[in-house]
């Protein structure tokens, strides 16, 4: 038998895994792109508002350990007589929600992963969407519509205290938008260890 005799026959299994990874790569990639979308749908799942429940008015909502309602939104003009150096063409909205927890929470690590990350954010019927004013002008400007009253704390710092006491817990934001937007307004609340699930009241400002 010669050599090149001899090497035919051991050349086939080199042929054959040959062939077969060729095959193998496409499969790989496939499995590999799979797992990647799979890790980028269940992120997006997780940090966005997914499934909303429409809070009716004069109703209240479990969300995040609490029972939600709608307390009060009402506008602010900037004319005359007020003490808010607002244009004509800007309102001043004031939403005010309140949180009955399901009860105490003792555990302070508990209590923050279950309501840290609080968002209250306002969208009219076109799908815009308005963030609240920041703590600092907020706070400046329940001082100067009523200078003798505590004001309420927002989203963000009311969120430190729910489930401290087991009380209702207040909360207030302010939204500045543009006049001819003061219609078909609603509130989306959220909280990001409850997402993707979200609260939707819908205003009827006075």
């Amino acid at each position: 038998m010669t050599p090149s005799e001899q090497a035919l026959p051991e050349s086939r299994p080199a042929t054959r895994w040959y062939w077969r990874s060729l095959i193998a790569i496409p499969v790989l990639l496939l499995a590999v792109f799979a797992f990647g979308a799979r890790v980028d749908i269940l992120d997006y799942v997780a940090s966005h508002e997914l499934r909303i429940a429409t809070v009716k008015p004069g109703e209240a909502a479990p969300y995040a350990r609490a029972d939600w309602s709608l307390v009060s939104a009402q506008f602010v003009d900037g004319g005359e007589g007020t003490r808010l150096p607002l244009s004509k063409d800007r309102k001043l909205l004031i939403v005010r929600l309140k949180a009955v927890p399901e009860g105490r929470v003792v555990d302070e690590a508990q209590r923050q992963a279950i309501w840290l990350g609080c968002s209250l954010t306002l969208l009219d019927g076109q799908g815009q969407r308005w963030s609240p004013l920041s703590f600092v002008l907020s706070r400046d400007i329940s001082r100067a519509l009523e200078p003798k009253s505590t004001p309420v704390a927002g989203c963000f710092e009311a969120a430190r205290s729910i489930g401290l006491d087991g009380q209702p817990t207040l909360v207030e934001e302010k939204f500045l938008l543009p006049s001819e937007a003061a219609s078909d307004l609603s509130v989306r609340l959220s909280f990001r260890s409850a997402l993707p699930d979200a609260l939707s009241f819908q205003l009827e400002p006075r």
